[in-house]
């Protein structure tokens, strides 16, 4: 039976090539559609589950609560592992991990050649890392990694890169001037892990971590701490004890810090855990390791999988409904020859089965030929084999199943109910009930279309604002010499020689540019009337400011004819957050956590408010201070006239290779801060892409639709036209009903877009006001394009002789 199931819906789908070819090609592109997201959300939930008892893991991290602000930390305490290492059973393992926050390019040069590297990814663990994170190792012994200051472990890449081999213990690299000796190496990180390096060092080789572990901080929040529960720990419970511990601990190190009255004032220190495996879609705190995904982006991309899906299965639903006029005649001869209403319902539904097999090995087909673009969109390295495995395979065939069954089971239930006696006769017509499912499943299609192309308007406008909105300086044409300060001694020259070249317009030099992270301090004024505000420093030139093209809001800039060692510039949010109209003159202090180094700094200029992190974030109390006669920055800006620009940067290249051994490194500042929406852009990216595959997808479906409708009523757009009614007026009376559905349509997508939209756009600390233009284009387009579709069908069949389709009656 099943055998002359398959061979009867071969011939129908033979017979009837432009419904097979709408319906095939239209749930390929769902089921392709639905393929790539689905192995896309599968890595994107897949990050660091890869290590042993993944799910026992969890970092700790800290709102920190101050007496004017609440900021919340990936790190916390450096004293905080050892403590919990300590004291509680409840923990199997415990580790620490840093990362460079400033500065974090670090030179690697070697004794027994000329090669030499800037890395990037090189970060620093405690010698219990391994026994938390269960890498791989090629070489060496997890158990002595990182027992010594001196000790290094290399990835497997990274070990070729430098030595051609990954048999490379005990060999010798210098880094940052110091010696390093390998001592393991390790497989590669897999992608899908939200901690990456190519070294990995040792927290005791960097004295400033010692230094803090030494004076038993709990204030400086340097490091991130992993630590991993024994079994049966209900990590809920455990994490109530936080509090008490900061209190015994750390109470007396934070009241020499902060005052003795550091929790009457405001402060505290609430330790809280993250699951490990959560925290690439769900964490994005300050200082986090790398930049996470958001698991918004997940929820969104599997809505619109869902959306094309249903698109899909209501394509094939109004065919077949339509299809079930030219299908009367033949159910109607079943009928009479005997046949049962469950063979017709199972005929019916092996042709919607067949189908959708057919469509599901077209879709792997797509995939695997698009996946290698989806990569290059997301920046990621989804593997096509994801969906050849034998469960991907299981979830497939019941995929076709149950898409089948659910596409076919009702135009099945429509077709097999027929009477043949109506039938045979030439009396039979779409039900009512089958109109009004019809026109319900054409209105949802396009709901879902308006939303998504009013969604795809308003994100792009947002992502346009991202890119080009006033930050406050000029972005444009500034080139960044990063790690100056490399230089050392020979800066000066560096300097001079670089400011003789003429299309070079100014130069400045600060410790940090915007994008990048800044260290923080509290600040006070002796005067009980005035906020003490903690805000972001950093130190620059006198001709920084100038450079960047910031402008002043009163006071003025750095300026060598005054002593301004001692001076600092504020930004407008410092002034608002101190509570005073005018803070030129004022003097501001702090002891940077130390009583007795008591610094006083005069308030000389105020800066108008710029965006120096990205506009997720508001702008936030600054700092400026004055750099010094001497002062050597980290960052050298320099504006170039953009006509010269590749020559000018040769031409500072040779100045740096003069007088350095060290890699030059530059970048371009508007390239650096339109790197910050990487994320925002890809996941822009596809939403349009699946977009404009939803609308295509409609319409393709309406154009099938479309030419069974007008085929139903050919014979009374042939009499219209016999009485005298013109092209036009023909096309406007068939494309009425789709017109008034679309607006129905509208009425209902419009309202949904604007609350999601604006709920998404709450993400940025500055966006775009949505407004009703958006919504009207939207609806204008879907107008459009269901009006082009509509008629063009319409036309084909107004052109025809009215004698031709008349003449059977």
């Amino acid at each position: 039976m099943t055998g002359n199931h398959l061979k009867i819906s071969y011939r129908n789908l033979k017979k009837n090539k432009v419904y097979a070819s709408i319906n095939i090609l239209g749930l390929s592109i769902g089921i392709a559609s639905v393929m790539l997201i689905a192995i896309y959300v599968n890595y994107e939930t897949s990050y660091d589950k890869f290590f042993e008892a993944s799910e026992r893991t969890y970092r700790i991290a800290l709102e920190r609560v101050y007496p004017d602000r609440v900021k919340t930390f990936s790190t916390s305490s450096v004293q905080l592992a050892p403590t919990l290492k300590a004291n509680y059973p409840q923990i199997e393992a415990v580790t620490r991990l840093h990362r460079l926050f400033f500065n974090n390019e670090v030179p690697v040069t070697f004794n027994e050649n000329d090669k030499s590297f800037t890395e990037t990814r090189f970060l620093y663990a405690d010698s219990l890392f391994f026994k938390v994170f269960s890498y791989e190792f090629i070489e060496g012994q997890a158990e002595t990694a990182l027992t010594q200051p001196t000790d290094v472990v290399l990835t497997a890449s990274t070990a070729v890169r430098y030595f051609g081999t990954t048999d490379v213990v005990d060999k010798i690299i210098n880094v940052n001037n110091g010696t390093r000796r390998v001592t393991a190496v390790i497989k590669d990180i897999p992608a899908n892990s939200h901690i990456h390096f190519d070294l990995l060092g040792s927290i005791h080789s960097l004295p400033f971590l010692q230094n803090a572990i030494q004076q038993d901080s709990w204030i400086n929040m340097w490091l991130y701490t992993y630590v991993r529960l024994k079994e049966g720990v209900d990590p809920d419970a455990f994490e109530l004890e936080f509090p008490e511990l900061v209190e015994t601990y750390g109470g007396a190190n934070i009241a020499q810090a902060s005052g003795a009255d550091w929790k009457t004032q405001g402060h505290a220190f609430n330790y809280f855990l993250q699951p490990l495996e959560s925290i690439h879609l769900e964490s994005n705190l300050d200082l986090e390791v790398e930049p996470n995904s958001d698991i918004t982006y997940v929820y969104i991309i599997t809505i619109v999988a869902i959306i094309i899906l249903t698109i899909s299965s209501i394509n094939f639903i109004n065919l077949s409904i339509a299809r079930s006029t030219e299908r009367a005649k033949e159910v109607g001869i079943r009928k009479v020859m005997g046949s049962q209403r469950s063979a017709l319902i199972s005929q019916f539904l092996t042709e919607s089965i067949f189908i959708c097999s057919l469509a599901s090995v077209l879709s792997i087909g797509i995939v695997y030929f698009t996946i290698p673009q989806f990569n290059s969109i997301l920046g990621t390295p989804l593997d096509f084999n994801t969906i050849i495995q034998p469960i991907a395979i299981i979830l497939l065939l019941v995929f076709i199943i149950v898409i089948g069954i659910t596409s076919g089971f009702y135009p099945a239930l429509v077709i097999s109910a027929l009477q043949p006696s109506k039938v045979l006769k030439g009396s039979y017509k779409n039900s009512n009930k089958g109109i009004w499912l019809r026109n319900g499943l054409i209105i949802v299609q396009f709901v879902i279309s308006i939303f998504m192309i009013s969604g795809s308007i308003i994100v792009s406008q947002q992502m346009d604002y991202l890119m080009n909105k006033d930050l406050g300086f000029n972005k444009e044409d500034l080139l960044v010499v990063r790690q100056a300060f490399r230089l050392g001694n020979d800066y000066n020259a560096f300097f001079n020689e670089i400011s003789q070249i003429s299309a070079i317009q100014s130069i400045g030099g600060s410790t940090f540019i915007p994008g990048d992270f800044m260290g923080s301090g509290v600040f006070k004024v002796n005067d009980p009337e005035v906020n003490d505000v903690r805000g972001n420093t950093f130190s620059a030139d006198e001709a920084y400011m100038e450079t960047m093209e910031f402008d002043m809001a009163m006071g003025r800039p750095f300026d060598t004819r005054f002593n301004d060692s001692l001076s600092v510039i504020v930004n407008e949010a410092t002034v608002e957050a101190m509570g005073v109209d005018n803070p030129i003159g004022m003097k501001i202090f702090s002891n940077n956590n130390n009583p007795n180094q008591t610094i006083e700094f005069t308030i000389v200029g105020v800066v108008k408010d710029y965006n120096f992190y990205s506009l997720h974030s508001e702008i936030g109390p600054i700092f400026m201070f004055y750099g010094g006669n001497n002062f050597i920055p980290a960052m050298t800006v320099i504006r170039v006239n953009q006509a010269a620009l590749e020559s000018t940067l040769a031409q500072v290249n040779q100045a740096w290779d003069d007088l350095s051994e060290q890699p030059f490194k530059y970048s371009f500042l508007e390239s650096d801060l339109d790197r910050q929406y990487e994320s925002d852009q890809a996941s822009t990216s596809v939403f349009d892409i699946f977009t404009f595959i939803a609308i295509v997808m409609s319409c393709t479906g309406l154009f099938g639709l479309a030419t069974y409708v007008v085929n139903q009523r050919s014979k009374e757009m042939s009499i219209r036209k016999v009485l005298g009614a013109s092209l036009p007026s023909i096309i406007t009376v068939f494309a009425k009903d789709f017109l008034l559905l679309i607006m129905g349509a509208f009425l209902v997508a419009a309202p949904m877009a604007y609350f999601a939209l604006d709920a998404w756009l709450e993400n940025f600390a500055y966006h775009i006001d949505i407004g009703i233009l958006a919504f009207l284009f939207a609806g204008a387009i879907t107008l459009g394009l269901v009006f082009i579709t509509v008629s063009y069908q319409g036309i084909k069949v107004a052109l025809v002789n009215p004698t031709k389709i008349l003449r059977s009656e």
